[in-house]
């Protein structure tokens, strides 16, 4: 990697830690928990398992789960690649894939057992959400099962049979968040980052983070570096809002030490940014480094210490000076969907 003679220009200067107070000013007040509705789909399927799959059973989970069902067969499962086929089909192959993975569910079945924090934990932030968003509609929480495929949650939207409002579904796979201590894990081709956010500790933030991600994508075109930044940083943000007991690098997947690292050299960072003039290049070769989900940041002058996802970190302290300075709670800061404006408005200057 490209290091400079002289001193890194992350080691300039030191700034104090002030991670107990880093986002006391502005934090949402907690909500009363709300009830969601839970689909445990991965029980369905370890029932079908056991008693046989059938076209009948093919039939009834299709109208029992609509949407969420057919993501999940198509996209997740990729039966579409089978062509036009008969539920009698589908049947058969599917209670061939149940026996195949059988394992699997009993793997599962103890470690959420022993593992049911992240259902209070997204009930409560989904509270502090329609609480400080009070568009936000209900959700439907499905678990399942991707083959060891499906590293990411997904959110898609429904509209709900008896109430007939819209509803967001909100779905993770089981098996990808057994903690970075699963053994199997180490056997299997996963993205080198895949243990930063495999605890089971961060479902409910990463459903959250993908339902923001899902909502205000339309609103904030990304055309260049500041852009991207400030829309990751407005994603990371809120996240912490709405989990305020949690350390913040437990939520976005460092360790402490990452975290004081980035904390620390913030300003530095910041004009790492400014002396390479490309907050506003529009060509992504030039800026993907900082977005790019890993273990390090790499690239010239970046320190072989450098986390990753340094872009959405500095989005995220301009989203935070924003509402600091604006008074501005999580619907305000969704509002202006102009990066510069966003910016400018912050009055963010972490170069001191």
């Amino acid at each position: 990697m490209q290091k400079n003679n002289n001193r890194s220009i992350f080691n300039l200067a030191i700034y104090p830690l002030l991670l107990v107070i880093l986002f006391s000013c502005t934090q949402e007040k907690q909500a009363k928990p709300t009830n969601l509705a839970y689909n445990d789909f991965v029980s369905q399927l370890d029932s079908l398992r056991t008693r046989g799959c059938s076209a009948k059973d093919i039939d009834e989970m299709r109208k029992k789960h609509g949407r969420f069902f057919n993501l999940w067969m198509y996209e997740v499962m990729d039966f579409g690649r089978f062509g036009p086929i008969s539920d009698t089909a589908r049947a058969q192959y599917l209670q061939y894939w149940l026996m195949q993975n059988q394992p699997v569910f009993g793997v599962v079945k103890s470690h959420y057992a022993k593992y049911t924090d992240w259902k209070p934990a997204l009930e409560q932030a989904w509270a502090n959400l329609q609480k400080a968003i009070p568009s936000t509609p209900n959700a439907q929480i499905y678990s399942y099962l991707s083959q060891f495929s499906n590293y990411n949650t997904f959110v898609d939207t429904v509209v709900n049979s008896k109430s007939k409002k819209a509803e967001v579904i909100l779905a993770f796979s089981e098996e990808m968040f057994l903690n970075d201590t699963f053994p199997a894990y180490a056997l299997l081709d996963m993205p080198p980052f895949f243990n930063r956010y495999n605890n089971s500790d961060q479902i409910a933030s990463q459903l959250v983070w993908n339902y923001l991600k899902m909502h205000h994508e339309p609103s904030h075109l990304r055309s260049n570096m500041l852009d991207e930044m400030v829309f990751q940083g407005k994603l990371w943000y809120s996240v912490l809002q709405l989990f305020p007991q949690r350390n913040p690098w437990e939520l976005l997947g460092y360790e402490k030490a990452e975290w004081e690292w980035m904390m620390r050299e913030e300003g530095q960072i910041w004009k790492h940014y400014l002396d390479k003039q490309i907050l506003f290049s529009t060509k992504f070769n030039d800026y993907k480094r900082y977005f790019a989900f890993g273990n390090k940041t790499f690239g010239g002058g970046v320190p072989e210490d450098c986390p990753p996802l340094i872009g959405n970190f500095i989005g995220m302290r301009i989203a935070q000076a924003y509402a600091d300075k604006n008074k501005a709670g999580l619907e305000q800061i969704w509002q202006p969907t102009k990066s510069n404006v966003f910016l400018q408005a912050s009055t963010y200057n972490p170069i001191k």
